[in-house]
């Protein structure tokens, strides 16, 4: 399908050099289209770039692009050319970069420069050591490791949805919403164990004015579980002011004036006949036992209140729910999701994802917006003629005399140069809706889309003339995600720095799919794409180890002729190491998802945000 999913060649193919270098697209190598054109008399190469026709046989394992020792002439650092045994060579004389002066690479030397959030060569419990593991003993964040090598962080999001189980009682949530919170008096929630919520409606004494009940409090309104039992009097005890039945006789509380038509002190009735023998009073929500004894003027019906949830007793009682007794039927608008009902905020409004119903309007598509992207590998390689010839320009230029793709790519994404108030580049991730659950799989977008600036803050939407490309996700609670596919990551020498950094739970990985691209003019096909990243919170507000990962045939490359700024019109296989006419002096190609195609497997890093998004 036809999507505007711009993955990261739009951005890839606008890294020039400043006016006046040589950008040779052909260069004066004798290969038949091997390693390309060479760099220089200084250049290491490879094997694969002195055979003839495409390298020899290449069967995408690592060993593919290990350089040759025969007869190297001795390395220069500082000549912006990588030869054994340098690490690398930026040709400037910053120390504060990837590559130091002494062309080493910065990870690893004990030291954490401002391109670095750690270094690898730190002791652990130092400061400035790599973390390996997050936890911050904090059962209601996520934790996440972000980053790989120097530029790994431990990254907590904050747990704000209920999800029982998890040790983590998120704020708002109560005991009858998540297992994972104890009842809590005064919250204005009847839950477990509580008989009276909120604490004013406790009772704080007990006295019904019946002498034939006893009136013993029970529990405290301080802990929410106050009650008043009021039992019946059964037993014929003198000076309790009672006379149950049967005790007329025995108990000298039953009154031996009982019949003369006057109420005496112990009597609740008199004469005979106005005292009840039944009491029933049509209200289930009162006990109708009769107290004390007709015919000796003590009998009573106290009706005392039902407080105890209890099902099957036709009552449902002030602050019980369906949920709690099954005498209650659901009430929309108490904030507790009840039998029949999807959802319920506590309130009877429609338009806030609860109708008035208490069923779901249909959450909005949660969205996230990259708010950077690096491409890994392969890396872009051009000829900048003298004096530095052959150039990684990924993530440096000679002497800084241009900003690298990557940096390129990052002003595009939080930078609108144009002034038309978009941000220029935007990648969207669209979860429709968003479940972590583990093991889900759920519906989502991948888009191209038109995001207000400055990035704090954006909305974004469908970028115009572009299609959503739909596609599925699932879930993963720890273990990994997404990572490179073993033998497609054939580096330099010294290899690509800064690295892959895997996808890693609490994460989800999108389906496989196929992305066009139209580039310059230019049709590019990604077979096998896939997206993944880690969730940061719950529901999460930002992913983590964003990896992104599509498969370029070298038939497409070759094909798609691109008018690249300070270049010229190529081939976009003349930038990727391996591909005709490029100046790398190794081949990076990789063999695709049907086992026999020759390309490259492009990977690349990305965190992104939660945004409001307003499109379809």
């Amino acid at each position: 399908m036809r999507v505007a999913w711009g993955l990261v060649l739009s951005g890839l193919l606008v890294a020039s050099l400043n006016a006046g270098c040589r950008c040779g697209s052909g260069g004066s190598s004798t290969d038949a289209g091997g390693g390309g054109p060479d760099a220089g008399p200084d250049a290491a190469r490879t094997d694969a770039a002195t055979d003839s026709g495409g390298g020899g046989t290449f069967d995408g394992s690592p060993t593919d692009a290990v350089p040759t020792t025969d007869a190297l002439p001795p390395a220069t650092c500082g000549n912006a050319i990588v030869e054994l045994p340098e690490e690398c060579d930026d040709a400037n004389t910053s120390a504060d970069d990837y590559c130091l002066n002494d062309c080493t690479l910065a990870c690893g030397d004990g030291l954490v420069n401002s391109v670095e959030l750690c270094d690898t060569a730190i002791a652990a419990g130092s400061a400035g050591a790599c973390p390996t593991s997050c936890d911050d003993g904090d059962a209601c964040t996520t934790d996440a490791l972000s980053g790989s090598d120097c530029t790994a962080e431990c990254v907590h999001g904050a747990i704000t949805a209920p999800a029982p189980g998890d040790g983590c009682c998120p704020p708002g949530e109560n005991a009858n919403t998540d297992t994972d919170c104890a009842p809590v008096c005064d919250n204005g929630v009847l839950e477990a164990g509580e008989t009276c919520e909120p604490m004013a409606s406790c009772p704080a004494s007990c006295n019904d004015g019946d002498s034939c009940t006893s009136d013993t409090l029970t529990g405290a309104a301080a802990t929410c579980d106050a009650a008043c039992p009021f039992t019946i009097i059964t037993a014929c005890t003198a000076g309790d002011g009672c006379c149950p039945a049967g005790c007329i006789g025995v108990d000298a509380d039953c009154s031996a004036l009982c019949g003369n038509g006057a109420l005496d002190p112990g009597e609740t009735c008199d004469p005979v006949s106005s005292c009840p023998t039944s009491c029933f009073d049509v209200d289930p929500c009162t006990s109708d036992a009769l107290s004390g004894n007709a015919m000796a003027c003590s009998s009573s019906c106290p009706f005392t209140p039902v407080t105890m949830p209890f099902s099957g007793d036709m009552c449902c009682p002030p602050g019980a729910n369906a949920n709690n007794d099954g005498d209650c039927l659901p009430v929309c608008g108490n904030g507790i999701v009840e039998m029949g009902e999807g959802c319920d905020d506590g309130n009877v409004v429609s338009g806030d994802g609860c109708d008035a119903t208490c069923q779901p309007e249909g959450p909005p598509p949660t969205t996230f917006r990259f708010t950077d992207l690096d491409l890994k590998d392969p890396h872009i390689y051009v000829d900048t003629g003298f004096p530095f010839g052959c150039q990684d320009v990924t993530n440096s230029v000679p002497l800084g005399l241009a900003t690298p793709v990557n940096g390129q790519i990052q002003n595009a994404i939080q930078m609108d140069a144009d002034g038309d108030g978009y941000l220029d580049l935007s990648f969207l991730l669209i979860f429709r809706p968003l479940d972590q659950t583990p093991g889900i799989t759920g519906a989502m977008d991948l888009a191209t889309g038109q995001c207000t600036a400055p990035m704090a803050g954006t909305s974004c939407d469908l970028q115009p003339m572009t299609m959503l490309n739909p596609t599925t996700f699932m879930n993963t609670a720890s273990g990994t995600c997404l990572a490179a596919i073993p033998g497609t990551t054939t580096p330099r020498v010294g290899g690509y720095t800064p690295t892959i950094t895997n996808t890693t739970g609490p994460c989800f990985v999108s389906g496989s799919i196929v992305i066009m691209l139209t580039i310059g003019g230019a049709t590019i096909t990604l077979q096998g794409s896939q997206v993944a990243a880690t969730y940061v919170g719950v529901p999460a507000g930002s992913l983590s180890n964003g990896l992104e990962r599509g498969f370029l045939s070298e038939a497409d490359a070759d094909a798609a002729i691109i008018d690249v700024p300070g270049f010229g019109m190529m081939p976009l296989s003349s930038l990727l190491p391996g591909g005709t006419g490029n100046c790398a002096s190794f081949d990076d190609r990789d063999v695709g998802p049907d086992g026999t195609t020759m390309g490259w497997w492009f990977y690349l890093n990305f965190p992104a945000t939660a945004v409001t998004y307003t499109g379809p």
